[in-house]
């Protein structure tokens, strides 16, 4: 005997319902996709194709709730693209200063523009 519902194979995924699939999100994510999609309900599909960067975009959605989005996403056979390589902001820089920082670069990023590392002048680069 298997423990599958009757007429379901043994290793295929149960088909879940989108209002069972939402309730799988913690509910701060469900509410900011909720406000993106402006109804009550959504599928997994709907939000994969939202991409990486509509999701970075939304009210709501933080560093872990795009984390939480994309376990999500994969537990239900989806996938959300890699987020772009970050540029890091040297940690001797007060936090106030930091943060604008980051905030500035979310925000090139976000109407698409590519942030690079600055290259290290000639006198700092290791000799080959």
């Amino acid at each position: 005997m298997s423990d599958c519902p009757p007429g379901s194979k043994p290793n295929e995924r149960p088909v879940t319902t989108a209002p069972a699939a939402m309730n799988e999100l913690p509910t701060l994510q469900r509410n900011a996709l909720r406000k993106i999609f402006d109804r009550p309900q959504f599928t997994p599909e709907e939000v994969a194709a939202l991409g990486y960067r509509r999701l970075q975009q939304a009210e709501g959605i933080g560093a872990k709730g795009l984390s939480a989005i994309a376990d999500w996403l994969k537990a239900h056979g989806h996938q959300l693209p890699l987020p772009p390589p970050t540029v890091g902001v040297p940690s001797d820089v007060p936090k106030k200063t930091r943060r604008t920082i980051e905030m500035a670069l979310r925000l090139l990023r976000t109407h698409g523009y590519e942030v690079q590392q600055k290259a290290a002048p000639a006198s700092q680069r290791k000799a080959r």
